[in-house]
């Protein structure tokens, strides 16, 4: 299976749709499987759209037509190839954005969205969800999450982890969680995960082969003062689950820059 995480940072971004063309361009080159999106915006006051029988929905929250990944599994049909998507609403972004995290499949999902942080006002960039989607990848249904969790505090990223092992402790299926950590390789909150009830391995440290490491190589929004490169977008995979390849995304490198955030690919064998 062939699995991307990215956080887009979607139309905060310069020149927002030239790169989610050249995102949806590299996803058709690469043949993902299964990928995982953060900082999934779409303007507050823009209009409703339609969302097709792609969608899994997930949420009461109305999909708006300038919802990032809507357009980005236009882009992708209009290429010749159809993933299922599922979007979950998190916080406010910059005052103008619902700001949420999204799921594609080439399998149908059966989605499910769950706040794992304390803060619950809407407008509170500190509220956090969880998203996780049930579907299939080679033949075998695997239970697949994206997050964008706080920076490590014990009010923060420490309550929202372990939150997330208590939703996560029961799954009958293995374990794919994705996204964007906010907390560099061991550090607090890394060894939680790493060291934790779920038994999660990250991807790069258990691959046979890696290509890149960091994911931020700069100050970007949240990281202000940062001045040297950091790894804080993960692949996390269950015992039941192997990795073959690490590689970084969409670093200038391998792909077009099209996020203040590198993404993070991988080959996963059940």
């Amino acid at each position: 299976m062939k699995v991307l995480t990215l956080n887009t940072h979607s139309w905060v971004e310069e020149n927002p749709e030239e790169k989610l063309a050249q995102l949806a361009e590299k996803i058709i080159e690469e043949n993902y499987d299964v990928i995982a999106l953060q900082e999934v915006n779409q303007r507050r006051d823009s209009e409703a759209g339609i969302v097709g029988e792609w969608y899994c929905p997930v949420t009461d929250r109305v999909i708006h037509e300038d919802n990032f990944a809507l357009r980005l599994t236009e882009a992708l049909q209009v290429l010749g190839v159809d993933y299922y998507w599922t979007w979950g609403f998190s916080h406010i972004g910059y005052g103008i954005y619902d700001e949420g995290l999204a799921i594609l499949s080439k399998q149908p999902i059966l989605p499910n969205n769950y706040r794992v942080s304390q803060f619950t006002e809407e407008a509170d960039y500190r509220r956090r969800i969880l998203l996780t989607g049930i579907t299939e990848i080679d033949g075998q249904l695997v239970l697949v999450g994206s997050g964008h969790y706080s920076w490590w505090s014990e009010e923060g990223f420490a309550v929202e982890w372990v939150t997330t092992e208590e939703i996560l402790a029961d799954s009958p299926y293995p374990l794919l969680l994705m996204g964007d950590f906010n907390n560099p390789e061991g550090n607090e909150g890394y060894q939680l995960i790493t060291q934790g009830a779920l038994q999660l391995s990250d991807v790069f440290q258990t691959a046979e082969q890696k290509i890149g490491s960091h994911t931020v190589a700069k100050a970007i929004d949240g990281w202000e003062s940062n001045q040297e490169a950091l790894r804080i977008d993960y692949i996390f995979i269950s015992p039941e689950l192997t990795a073959q390849t690490y590689q970084v995304m969409f670093d200038g490198k391998s792909g077009p820059v099209v996020s203040d955030h590198f993404g993070v690919a991988a080959v996963i064998h059940a």
